[in-house]
């Protein structure tokens, strides 16, 4: 299972940044498939850094929810599956298969056919033949013959958490969140999980999102093996040490920072 996080940033860009961070999405590739977690802004573009040719790859996206900083290039991944990739003529390409919280077939119904300036997408084109979309809330979501993909509900607009289990390791990637409890049976004892820890301290915290002593808890509780924070705001920049010395004197679990593009191996 190798994991690379091609967006750990917020919806605020941080240009002062060691490690400039994009719009949240994690690509993960298990032998010959690869699957995605949200699609932040210039998810695709990264993609193609990586050489990942995205009119056949991922083979599955997994959004947490439908924040604009988690889904927005999944509209130019759906026009794109549409060509031919040598002619630029317009034919079915490969189905994406898209799982997402309830919702799901109503927001792509809403972009694709309910905007007017973009309901070519099921008019000229049509979105329902290159997309499999499949509405999940908690357990099961798919199970292949090397891997499976769990979820739970979490506090964060009616988002969900996503555990991939493949060959006796586990990664979990909770998306965004307020403190909820459930992530922590969802991620008992797991490998890796990606955790979001939007804000330095409790005086900063806004929203639903994570601070360092929520998330030392939620490890705790959830005896998790290490945890990598993600979807950092600006306000983070700076404090990253003191923020992993938080964590690690609350709870034994591993505890690194992602930046786009960092990758690990499971």
């Amino acid at each position: 299972m190798r994991i690379t996080f091609v967006g750990t940033g917020s919806i605020i860009p941080n240009p002062k940044a060691i490690h400039l961070r994009s719009y949240s999405s994690i690509l993960i590739e298990i032998g010959s498939e690869k699957m995605l977690f949200d699609i932040g802004p210039g998810t695709l573009h990264k993609l193609h850094t990586l050489k990942i040719n995205t009119q056949i790859y991922p083979d599955y996206l997994f959004l947490t929810h439908y924040h604009i900083d988690h889904t927005l290039d999944y509209i130019p991944l759906v026009k794109s599956r549409h060509f031919n990739q040598k002619t630029c003529d317009v034919g079915i390409g490969k189905p994406l298969m898209v799982f997402g919280p309830i919702g799901l077939k109503r927001w792509n119904k809403d972009i694709f056919q309910n905007i007017s300036k973009w309901n070519y997408m099921s008019k000229e084109l049509d979105y329902r033949k290159v997309t499999n979309c499949f509405e999940v809330s908690n357990g099961n979501v798919l199970t292949k013959k090397n891997w499976k993909i769990t979820c739970c509900p979490v506090d964060h607009d009616d988002g969900i958490a996503f555990r991939l289990d493949s060959n006796g390791k586990s990664f979990v990637y909770t998306g965004d969140m307020g403190y909820d409890e459930r992530i922590c049976k969802l991620g008992k004892n797991a490998d890796v999980v990606a955790i979001e820890c939007s804000f330095p301290d409790k005086k900063s915290l806004k929203g639903k999102h994570l601070e360092p002593e929520l998330v030392a808890n939620i490890a705790k509780i959830g005896n998790f093996k290490s945890i990598i924070l993600t979807h950092l705001y600006p306000i983070v920049y700076g404090k990253e040490k003191s923020i992993i010395k938080t964590i690690q004197k609350l709870t034994d679990c591993k505890v690194s920072i992602a930046h786009d593009f960092k990758t690990i191996t499971l």
